[in-house]
């Protein structure tokens, strides 16, 4: 048991940490915490692991956001838009998981998620209400790269959460964002794990992880609620330009 602990010490501290965040601005989803994991594993045992990391995380942040979520009618309806295409993603990307250029998805998550992080930023600025790109087409499109991407370890909460940031509250897009990013991670997560890329012992860690995830979560919603939405919107956007930059140092340069 030590010796176990011992293995997955630096991995404890690390997602108890990114799930703090992750409450905050998705972005320390799969930007940051799969390349430490892959360090410290190996890629696919890393993204099947944060997969279902961020599958109980999700889970318990529905919970979290519950309100958010089922008082709200216009979150209702994004959901109902945008799931079905997101598992089609997912269910693609975990499957090819391992023939993926890599290089060529990073360049798209930036160029898209730069793009909205422009539009967020524009919105900040000018204080008014987006009107964003609301129409089935941009949601479904939106949806199947989320999708995609989160499915084959990329971090395509960026471009979901960036788009819907034109058009939401901070807290409405964290409502939304949840349910289809617990969903995607699942999907993947369940892939990877009937194609044999995980071992016994990373089960045992990722549930042995869930009770500090859920403290970990709870403060990081106290905190969020506490914030202005424009304050929140900044950090956000502040963290996604990090991820960004990361992404770029690992894959692109």
């Amino acid at each position: 048991m030590l010796e176990f602990v011992s293995e997955y010490f630096l991995s404890y501290l690390w997602q108890i940490g990114t799930a703090f965040l992750n409450v905050i601005a998705p972005v320390s989803g799969s930007v940051i915490t799969n390349p430490v994991m892959a360090y410290l594993t190996d890629p696919q045992r890393a993204i099947g692991i944060g997969a279902f990391v961020m599958f109980f995380g999700g889970m318990h942040r529905v919970y979290l956001f519950r309100k958010e979520i089922f008082n709200d009618a216009k979150n209702i309806k994004i959901v109902k838009q945008m799931l079905p295409y997101s598992i089609v993603g997912a269910v693609t990307g975990g499957l090819l998981i391992s023939s993926l250029n890599v290089q060529l998805l990073a360049l798209i998550v930036v160029i898209v998620s730069v793009h909205f992080i422009f539009k967020t930023a524009r919105k900040i600025i000018s204080d008014k209400k987006s009107s964003g790109a609301q129409g089935k087409f941009g949601y479904a499109l939106v949806a199947v790269l989320t999708g995609f991407f989160q499915g084959s370890g990329m971090p395509g909460a960026d471009i979901r959460n960036n788009y819907l940031r034109t058009v939401l509250s901070e807290v409405s897009v964290r409502a939304t964002g949840t349910i289809l990013g617990a969903t995607n991670f699942l999907v993947a997560g369940t892939v990877i794990f009937l194609h044999n890329k995980m071992q016994s012992d990373d089960i045992i860690f990722v549930v042995s992880l869930i009770p500090f995830l859920f403290i970990a979560q709870i403060y990081g919603k106290r905190f969020l609620e506490k914030i202005p939405d424009k304050n929140a919107k900044i950090i956000a956007l502040c963290l996604s330009l990090l991820g960004v930059v990361l992404l770029t140092y690992k894959y692109l340069l």
